[in-house]
C-alpha cells in the first residue's frame, strides 16, 4: 500500500528530526515542500514512532556521503545550460549568482537522479529499520524526479516523480534465480512516471506557502531566527543544533530557493560551525553533517560556489548500533543524489 505524500513527509520529519506528529507547526513547515519528499512507504504507525522507516514501495526521490562504486548513469539532460555568471551591468551592487535566476517566461528547471540502498530480510527495508538478524541481501536501485519553477514564483511549479526502482547493483553480485525474483516479487521496477501542476508549488493542503521574505537575508540574521523558531519546541540545545542543521542542508538541496536566499543559507551554514568543510579537486564546495541525537547518520552536499546550486548529496547511516550482517561496502552511501540545475525557456 502506497502512503499519502502528508505520511511521508511525516515520516521523514520524525525520522531526520525525531519531533513528535504532534507538534504541527513544524509538520506543517515541512509540508511546503512537495518536490523534495523522502521517498518511501512505512509499515505503520508503530515504525514511524520508532524512528525507522519500512519500505514497501519507494515511489519518489530523496537525498545522500561518497562516492558510489557501482557504474551510474547521469541526470537526463535537463535543457538548456546557464551561463556563467557575470557581474551585474549598470550597477555597483553585485547581483549574488548572477545568471541563475529565470526571466519572464523562463523556468528554473531542477532534475535529480537518486540511488537508494535497500535491504531484504522477508521486509524491504532502509539501514535504521534493521531487525535482529543479519539481512538476506541489498540492492541499489535508482529513481528520477524534476521540477520546474516559472520565472514568477507564485505561478504553477510542475513536479514529476519516475520512472523508479531501476536495478544498479544486487548485494552480494549473485542473487541466483531465487533471490532476484524474490525482490521482483517484492519490490518490482515501477516504469511509471507521475507529474502534476502545484499553484505556487502548494502542496495542495490548502494552507498559505510561507512568505520568503520572512526569512532574513544576512546570513548570521537568518542563523539567528532559524535558532529561534526550532528553540520554541526544542527540548535542548543539541537538538536545536540538528534541526537547524537539517534545515540549512534541507533548503539548498532544493536547489528552488532564489539566489538571494540561497546565498543567506550558505552564510549560515558557514557561520553555523555544524559543518565540515572543505574544497574538492574541482573546485566545489563540500559541507558535511553527522547528526547523532535521534538517529546517527552522516549528510553531504557539494556546491558550485558559481551558482550556488547543490550538485550532490549523499546520506549514509551509522552502522555502530550492534547490527551485524550489512554485506554492502562501507563507502557506498543510503542514498546519493545528482543534480543537474538550468535555466530553460519553457515548461514540461
Amino acid at each position: 500500500m502506497s502512503l499519502t505524500e502528508d505520511r511521508i513527509i511525516a515520516a521523514r520529519l520524525r525520522l531526520l528530526h525525531g519531533i513528535d506528529d504532534s507538534r504541527s507547526a513544524e509538520r506543517k513547515r515541512l509540508l511546503k515542500r512537495p518536490m523534495f519528499l523522502i521517498a518511501g512507504a512505512v509499515a505503520g504507525a508503530a515504525a514511524v514512532t520508532a524512528g525507522v522507516v519500512v519500505v514497501s514501495q519507494l515511489t519518489a526521490p530523496s537525498p545522500q556521503v561518497e562516492a558510489i562504486p557501482a557504474p551510474t548513469a547521469g541526470p537526463r539532460e535537463p535543457g538548456q545550460t546557464v551561463p556563467k555568471p557575470e557581474p551585474t551591468s549598470g550597477t555597483t551592487i553585485t547581483e549574488p549568482f548572477p545568471g541563475t535566476t529565470p526571466q519572464a517566461g523562463q523556468y528554473l528547471h531542477v532534475a535529480s537522479t537518486t540511488e537508494r540502498l535497500l535491504y531484504r530480510d522477508g521486509r524491504i527495508f532502509v539501514w535504521p529499520a534493521h531487525g535482529d538478524f543479519p539481512p538476506i541481501s541489498g540492492l541499489l536501485v535508482r529513481e528520477y524526479a524534476q521540477t520546474y519553477v516559472p520565472a514568477d514564483r507564485s505561478g504553477d511549479w510542475y513536479i514529476e516523480y519516475g520512472p523508479n526502482a531501476e536495478r544498479v547493483q544486487f548485494f552480494p553480485e549473485d542473487q541466483g534465480p531465487a533471490g532476484e525474483l524474490a525482490w521482483d516479487n517484492q519490490y518490482p521496477v515501477n516504469t511509471e512516471v507521475r507529474g502534476n501542476w502545484y499553484p505556487g508549488g502548494q502542496s495542495g493542503d490548502g494552507e498559505p506557502l510561507p512568505d520568503p521574505n520572512a526569512y532574513p537575508r544576512d546570513p548570521q540574521a537568518l542563523l539567528d531566527y532559524l535558532r529561534a523558531q526550532v528553540a520554541a519546541y526544542a527540548q535542548s540545545p543539541e537538538e536545536i543544533d540538528e534541526v537547524v542543521a537539517g534545515d540549512l542542508i534541507y533548503k539548498l538541496q532544493s536547489n528552488t530557493a532564489p539566489a538571494d536566499e540561497r546565498a543567506a543559507y550558505l552564510g549560515a551554514l558557514d557561520l553555523s560551525g555544524l559543518a565540515q568543510v572543505a574544497v574538492t579537486n574541482d573546485g566545489k564546495t563540500r559541507y558535511r553533517v553527522h547528526r547523532s541525537l535521534y538517529v546517527a547518520l552522516t549528510e553531504t552536499i557539494v556546491v558550485d560556489p558559481a551558482t550556488g546550486w547543490v550538485t550532490e548529496y549523499t546520506l549514509r547511516y551509522d552502522r555502530t548500533d550492534g547490527a551485524e550482517g550489512d554485506m554492502v561496502p562501507g563507502n557506498v552511501p543510503d542514498v546519493r543524489t545528482t543534480y543537474a540545475v538550468a535555466i530553460v525557456n519553457s515548461g514540461p
